[in-house]
């Protein structure tokens, strides 16, 4: 039992030690890329910055460590024992140090989402995983036979006080709770189930005669009677749809300005495969129960990762549609690059050529198509009709869920600039706020995950006129954004009696609000007044 003791200290005090140098390193690549993308970082931020992660990213690297590290730790006594070696400190340290190389590979391999910003890149994996020698040397040397501890007990009990001090100060600095939300008295409106079963919907869009077109992201594009009825439509002609779960898949579907005139609908997918994949814009003509014409006007730039892939469209005044792209969820810092589509609204004409009064144009090495760049993956879009305006939602890391109103040209700072943590607690940056990139109108820490955006403008509910309406999957509910005068003045939330992941939300003609529920079973609902 002493000896169990001594070694579950050691184990728990090399957990902590190196937890502790991990965040150091982690922070310190963080802000190494953030620099190289001209954030002017100062000795003091740094330091700032510093202790910030030892707070909240480094107790949640302790906790990855220990899990690293005891299959390690074990191995290795086995190894000492079999072979007899007497050099233990160097065996301890390289098992601490492979230990933690595959925990890390693991995470970037089996999870959607980079754990750990600073393991990404061969040499940067590399750095943090040689914070095991700070471990491998803490236990090698408390597991000493040369040491024997006169309490083990109380070893244990002193090591254990000391990895309460960074768990106090995670739940400490960790983000609290949101505040609750106002809702909209369910009396003042009636929910109609218009259908049920839908896999996986992503997007509706209104026909003329009033049926509905809903995509499902496992590449079914169905066309819903005002009865429920369900009809597939035959998409043979389109490109293969890269689908992985509810990440990526047919998405987005929009009727061209013109479509009682020429029938052709505008459709996003994910295209590639899973080292390779992007988003994709085609068109096609529809044709009864069927597609004819394709036609892929447009594919983004490929990224490794299957996650963060925006994929909303909308059609400008102008007549030019926009497309939203996500950043791709692993090198986000090429939001900020606009040599590539990552991170960015793209402009295009109906032919998917960039218009030549797009921001970019003729700029040396710059992608045509961008439109405005920082983003990380935006999932709503819409033009309000009133004033012509482009607005924007889009999902942050944990928080910095945001509402931007979308200007050509205009830089919307992620990575830079947002007010989120990274998923493991990390920052994601220190500032929440800098000059020469757009401010959002609205933000939401912790996240709701806004999947879509629609502006209310149709006669059911007058007093809505110019809200927004938001989609929320992680918040389960429709956010109602109050506006007078354009500007944001509160939120409310709709439907949230039902706690369902909403996934898409729009206004039809009739102003009765039409919502997309999200997952293997869901359904459409209108909402219309008593």
């Amino acid at each position: 039992m002493k000896r169990a003791g001594r070694h579950a200290a050691a184990l728990l005090a090399a957990a902590v030690a190196t937890g502790l140098v991990a965040s150091l390193i982690q922070t310190q690549v963080n802000l190494g890329e953030l620099t190289a993308l001209g954030a002017s970082v100062t000795p003091g931020l740094r330091a700032w910055t510093t202790l910030q992660d030892l707070a909240g990213f480094g107790p949640v690297m302790t906790g990855i460590a220990l899990a690293a590290l005891l299959p390690a730790m074990l191995a290795t006594h086995a190894i000492e024992r079999l072979a007899a070696i007497r050099r233990r400190s160097p065996l301890f340290v390289a098992a601490a140090v492979a230990g933690l190389w595959a925990a890390f590979w693991l995470m970037l391999n089996v999870i959607p989402m980079p754990a750990i910003a600073a393991t990404r890149g061969a040499l940067d994996h590399a750095l943090m995983a040689m914070s095991g020698i700070a471990g491998g040397l803490v236990y090698a040397c408390m597991t000493s036979p040369a040491r024997q501890a006169s309490s083990p007990r109380r070893q244990l009990l002193a090591v254990a006080l000391l990895a309460l001090v960074p768990a106090a100060l995670f739940l400490i600095t960790s983000p609290g709770a949101a505040d609750k939300l106002e809702a909209v008295d369910p009396a003042s409106y009636r929910v109609e189930t218009v259908a049920q079963g839908l896999d996986r919907p992503w997007s509706l869009a209104f026909l003329p005669d009033g049926r509905l077109l809903v995509t499902e992201m496992g590449g079914r594009l169905l066309v819903i009677a005002t009865d429920g009825v369900k009809t597939p439509i035959a998409t043979a002609g389109l490109p293969p749809v890269f689908q992985r779960g509810g990440t990526v898949g047919l998405m987005d579907v929009a009727l061209d300005p013109d479509f009682a005139r020429n029938g052709l609908l505008y459709l996003t997918m994910g295209h590639g495969e899973e080292g390779a994949n992007g988003t994709r814009l085609v068109r096609a003509r529809l044709a009864g129960d069927r597609l004819e014409d394709v036609r892929v006007l447009f594919s983004s730039t490929p990224k490794p990762r299957a996650g963060n892939n925006g994929g909303r469209i909308a059609f400008l005044p102008d007549g030019t549609l926009v497309l939203t792209v996500g950043d791709g969820n692993w090198r986000r810092e090429e939001a900020q690059n606009v040599a590539n589509h990552l991170g960015t609204v793209v402009r295009l004409d109906r032919d998917g050529k960039a218009p030549s009064d797009n921001p970019f144009v003729g700029r040396p090495g710059a992608a045509p198509e961008v439109y405005s760049r920082g983003h990380r993956n935006p999932q709503g879009i819409a033009v309000d009709p009133a004033t012509g305006e482009l607005l924007l939602t889009e999902h942050g890391a944990r928080g910095g869920d945001e509402i931007n109103r979308i200007v050509a040209g205009a830089n919307y700072g992620w990575p830079v600039v947002t007010a989120g943590i990274d998923y493991p607690f990390g920052r994601v940056t220190p500032f929440s706020r800098l000059a020469g990139f757009e401010p959002p109108l609205l933000e939401w820490t912790p996240s709701i995950a806004p999947a879509g955006l629609a502006v209310y403008h149709g006669d059911q509910f007058p007093a809505w006129r110019g809200d927004l309406l938001v989609p929320a999957l992680r918040g389960k509910a429709i956010h109602r954004v109050l506006r007078e005068g354009g500007k944001i003045v509160g939120q409310q939330t709709l439907l949230a009696e039902l706690n369902q992941r909403m996934r898409d939300v729009k206004v039809g003609r009739d102003g009765a609000i039409y919502v997309l529920t999200d997952g293997v079973d869901a359904s459409l609902l209108r909402l219309t007044r008593p």
